[in-house]
């Protein structure tokens, strides 16, 4: 599957970066291991190829069932390692798949929300008790990947990323309603924050200031790590010369 994954977001990663322009904001915040769980509002069915072609790493994205009807679909879908979900209930098939493939070190991507969010202002819709479970019961960090606008032909469009969060302090126990309800409050304060974040972020042109500390950075390190090889050859040359002046008074 990841082979595959890999070829399909190699055929598509020119066209779609041409067609839709996508620059991924603060992706500092991704952790180095592929191992994590990415939330991300949902939008447009062009979320999924945008994610896949301008996030790096492999993470097999969780869709409702109701895709899988379609044979071919289906069949694609199985190739990239999509899982599907029952949604309105606990799919437990779906959750041990899951489960199973954060186990072999794949990543997740998820929409909280269930469903495309048609709405004109910047509000969440409710997220969804099941992937809540499932990023419980998948017990690895959870990434929120925020959209900035729906996609269209050509039009500059950003993706944020978040602070990483987790949802340790849910799991242990016995994950009743409330249980659940408070974990995906939680899930959906997260994302709204990586959303209004998103917001100041792209007003302030963040990216820019970013960019001027890593540079700088470098060249901190740059002086720093000659200075070391200064300091390194001068303590050699003393080692040095203690050791001729020793062998001299030895003789």
């Amino acid at each position: 599957m990841r082979k595959f994954y890999g070829f399909i977001r190699g055929v598509f990663y020119l066209p779609f970066k041409i067609l839709y322009p996508t620059k991924v904001l603060n992706a500092r915040n991704l952790p180095d291991s592929e191992r994590l769980i990415s939330v991300s509002n949902h939008i447009s069915w062009k979320d999924i190829p945008v994610l896949a072609v301008n996030v790096p790493g492999y993470r097999r994205f969780i869709a409702k069932k109701e895709i899988g009807k379609n044979k071919l679909v289906c069949k694609l879908a199985g190739m990239l390692g999509v899982i599907f979900i029952e949604r309105g209930k606990a799919d437990m098939r779906a959750i041990r798949e899951s489960v199973n493939a954060l186990k072999a070190g794949d990543g997740l991507a998820i929409f909280p929300e269930g469903t495309r969010n048609k709405s004109q202002d910047d509000s969440m819709q409710e997220v969804k008790g099941g992937v809540t479970l499932l990023a419980i019961k998948g017990n690895a960090p959870i990434v929120p990947m925020m959209i900035y606008r729906k996609e269209r032909l050509f039009r500059k469009n950003y993706i944020y990323i978040g602070e990483p969060f987790d949802l340790r302090e849910f799991g242990g126990g016995i994950l009743d309603g409330e249980t659940l309800a408070a974990a995906s409050d939680k899930v959906a304060l997260h994302m709204q924050k990586a959303r209004d974040d998103m917001k100041v972020f792209i007003a302030e042109k963040r990216w820019k200031t970013q960019k001027k500390e890593r540079k700088e950075f470098l060249r901190t390190q740059k002086r720093m790590n000659a200075q070391a090889r200064k300091d390194y050859s001068a303590y050699k040359k003393t080692r040095k010369a203690n050791m001729r002046q020793q062998v001299r008074k030895a003789a």
